[in-house]
């Protein structure tokens, strides 16, 4: 491969990656059982076997993810138990108890572990900023990134904020204002791209959860207006010459997802309106997804990074299907040169990971960069 990354990238990875077993049991270790983000008893451990074993898992990881010729990479999300904890590991204030059902794509039911807001947020850690001190030296001259959770996905209706603040909205503004320090802590600290996972867009527009959400009588055009305000404040200050991605995700628990529709509806404010540098969606399924006509929004600067290619299954795509959706693509973006490609989400959102297994994990972003030699050179 050619060692000089593209610019802008073309050839992307999400975030995580699944953990090798060695991390795995380090991690399994260390944490209470059920674990979702860092307790006050977890912050008091001796992380030092676990820092070792995450420090050498991550340099292999980047290791990996060069030889595969990405044009930027991750850590692979080691340091975390879930893809939301560059936030939630960095306050207290936060129970992870409270468990939601949904029903996967093969009809089974899943229970997820979410956070419970149930006091004041407090700032207590930067992880993005340790993420990417350590990251700056284990990947050298190679461009890397940092996520944290898209502001609007603190706007979710169904957020439990009661005891903790008057409402949704409050909680918002005090998550997004935090937000923005752990985003400049990381940037301060070596992060030249940072991404946003998880906006709440997938839900505006599956059928399903526009039904609960008029049920329990929010009006769904407000909460469009209420996201988009909170995806543009936690920009405010980054500065230009870093990249800003947002990547939308339709779920990825243990190879479930929670959302479904076309992002039609959404599409021209999100694409033709966010001032991100990249938006990251997931395009693998188009049954689930919809065609790729809501490309055409796309903003003038923007690059629409093509999730093509599966984090969920270990069967691997064929690159000649591949290039054929992305021409398809392109055909709406106006030109091959506003598109990139990646993974249509990380292979290990949460610790225990998808459904599928590291060597599929590897050929996978194998593909990716070979599709990038093929398109960009």
């Amino acid at each position: 491969m050619d060692e000089t990354p593209r610019s802008p990238a073309r050839a992307e990875v999400v975030g995580s990656l699944l953990r090798p077993p060695s991390l795995r049991a380090a991690i399994e270790a260390f944490y209470e059982p059920g674990h979702s983000a860092v307790l006050d008893e977890e912050r008091a451990k001796d992380r030092t076997a676990l820092q070792e074993a995450e420090d050498d898992a991550i340099r292999e990881a980047v290791r990996r993810q060069r030889d595969r010729g990405l044009d930027v990479i991750t850590d692979g999300e080691f340091r975390r138990w879930m893809f939301m904890n560059s936030f939630f590991d960095a306050v207290s204030g936060v129970r992870t108890g409270k468990t939601v059902s949904f029903r996967n794509d093969r009809g089974d039911d899943v229970a997820l572990t979410v956070h419970e807001i149930v006091a004041p947020l407090e700032p207590v850690d930067s992880p993005g900023a340790h993420e990417a001190a350590f990251m700056k030296e284990a990947a050298g001259e190679m461009p890397f990134k940092v996520t944290f959770p898209a502001a609007s996905i603190f706007a979710h209706p169904f957020t439990t904020v009661e005891g903790a603040y008057g409402s949704v909205a409050e909680f918002v503004d005090a998550a997004v204002a935090i937000e923005r320090r752990l985003v400049a802590e990381a940037i301060d600290a070596g992060a030249r791209y940072v991404q946003f996972d998880f906006p709440l867009y997938p839900y505006l527009v599956d059928p399903a959860w526009i039904g609960r959400f008029r049920g329990a009588g929010h009006d769904v055009a407000e909460l469009l207006e209420q996201a988009l305000a909170a995806d543009t404040a936690v920009l405010d200050g980054i500065p230009d010459d870093v990249t800003v991605g947002l990547h939308i995700c339709r779920g990825n628990f243990r190879s479930s997802w929670m959302c479904e529709g076309s992002l039609e509806p959404v599409a021209e404010r999100v694409f033709g309106g966010l001032a991100y540098d990249s938006f990251l969606v997931e395009w693998d399924d188009e049954g689930l997804d919809g065609g790729y006509a809501p490309v055409r929004h796309l903003r003038d600067g923007s690059i629409m990074v093509m999730g093509l290619i599966s984090s969920k299954t270990p069967e691997v795509e064929d690159e000649d299907d591949l290039l054929r959706r992305m021409e398809e693509a392109a055909g709406h973006a106006g030109g091959m040169e506003r598109l990139a490609i990646s993974p249509q989400c990380g292979f290990a959102s949460v610790m225990v990971g998808n459904e599928t297994n590291e060597d599929a994990q590897w050929r996978k972003l194998e593909l990716v960069g070979a599709l990038a030699d093929r398109l960009w050179g």
